[in-house]
């Protein structure tokens, strides 16, 4: 029920506490055994596809009793699948998997609690183009801090399952700024790479009749947790392998935060970066250092949602809901000026465009566009 969702929305942050992340963890265990794990996300490998989620669970929003009228669902909860999966409404009661399923998802459960990557569940990649570098120590040591394990695991599945309704109204605009973005680009075998790729629901994007031959591309993430569903939504999408539309791409993904790119100076044709410098710790450092690994006349692809200027009101609440918003949404603001920031950063021509997404609440305006270097 929405009331349901409303209470969930309104619970406090994740306890930090030792004692109680201890307790929650206990509690969330047996709560998703008993539950039939209805309440918590298998990974990918035992993920079924008729498997639905409350799409409007989404940890990246605002809380929903915070959200104008507009921004909330009507009626029943509707179940469709994560974006990047087959797209199709599901009826309630499509969790009936019973205790195989749950025996799955525990067993790989724990394979990734044990090593901590998921990579025994991974399919193998094709050759690399792109040369992976370490950064700079004290680049890691400013930007790349340490994290938890358990809240990435829970938020990478968030993403996976809850965005499906914000990634189908955004996908219009998104599929028609990819198509410009990889006709630009060289025919054979150009590196893309994108940053804060998360559960790579931009996958479907990448295998359209305008990509290039070959692209090799980089997915760069915090979050390790996010790679076993960025994998499975290139697979869906038929990105890699001999589905793909322009023919055999690579995918890797791998480790890093914006602000200390693991790539080389001047290393790639295209950069893609999607609600990712809502929660980065400095913007200004992070669109440098997109600026560092494009090559000369490279492209930059943004979609960004921003502080509103055209309703002081708005603008006021945006202000006032963020500290609550980056406690729980890892690090997520919903006050930055993102677009300015780009606009400032000395590209030779930067088409830009801002609009709002009608039922996305706080998460408007959004800026999006591709800026040329």
């Amino acid at each position: 029920t929405n009331s349901g969702i409303d209470s969930a929305r309104q619970s406090p942050p994740f306890p930090r506490l030792n004692g109680d992340m201890a307790l929650f963890r206990a509690l969330l265990l047996l709560s998703a055994t008993a539950a039939g794990v209805h309440s918590f996300c298998p990974g990918p490998s035992s993920l079924p596809s008729s498997l639905a989620r409350p799409s409007s669970l989404s940890p990246h929003s605002p809380p929903l009793h915070s959200l104008p009228t507009a921004g909330r669902p009507k009626g029943g909860i509707r179940l469709r699948m994560a974006a990047g999966g087959d797209g199709e409404e599901q009826e309630p009661g499509g969790l009936g998997a019973g205790g195989k399923f749950r025996r799955e998802f525990l067993r790989d459960a724990l394979l990734l609690g044990a090593c901590g990557c998921g990579a025994c569940l991974l399919p193998a990649q094709a050759d690399a183009l792109a040369q992976i570098r370490p950064p700079p120590r004290e680049a890691l040591e400013a930007f790349d801090l340490p994290r938890d394990k358990f809240l990435d695991a829970s938020f990478a599945c968030g993403m996976f399952t809850g965005m499906g309704d914000y990634e189908q109204e955004a996908a219009p605009r998104k599929a028609k700024l990819f198509r410009e973005l990889l006709s630009s680009l060289p025919r054979k075998d150009p590196v893309v790479a994108e940053v804060g790729i998360g559960s790579f629901p931009n996958a479907r994007f990448f295998n359209v009749r305008e990509a290039p031959r070959g692209m090799d591309i980089v997915g760069i993430d915090p979050n390790d947790s996010m790679s076993g569903y960025a994998y499975e939504n290139a697979r869906r999408a038929k990105l890699t392998g001999k589905g793909g539309k322009g023919g055999p791409n690579s995918l890797r993904i791998v480790h890093g935060v914006s602000e200390a790119l693991p790539l080389e100076d001047a290393s790639c044709d295209a950069v893609v970066v999607s609600l990712t410098f809502c929660s980065v710790l400095d913007p200004e450092k992070s669109i440098a250092e997109v600026k560092r690994v494009l090559k000369p006349g490279g492209k930059f692809l943004f979609w960004e949602h921003v502080l509103s200027e055209r309703d002081p009101s708005v603008a006021k609440r945006q202000i006032a809901l963020t500290p609550n918003q980056v406690k729980r949404a890892d690090g997520c603001h919903l006050d930055r000026r993102t677009g300015e920031v780009i606009k400032a950063a000395g590209f030779s021509s930067v088409d830009i465009d801002s609009f709002d997404l009608t039922e996305q609440g706080f998460l408007n305006p959004t800026v999006a566009g591709i800026a040329t270097l």
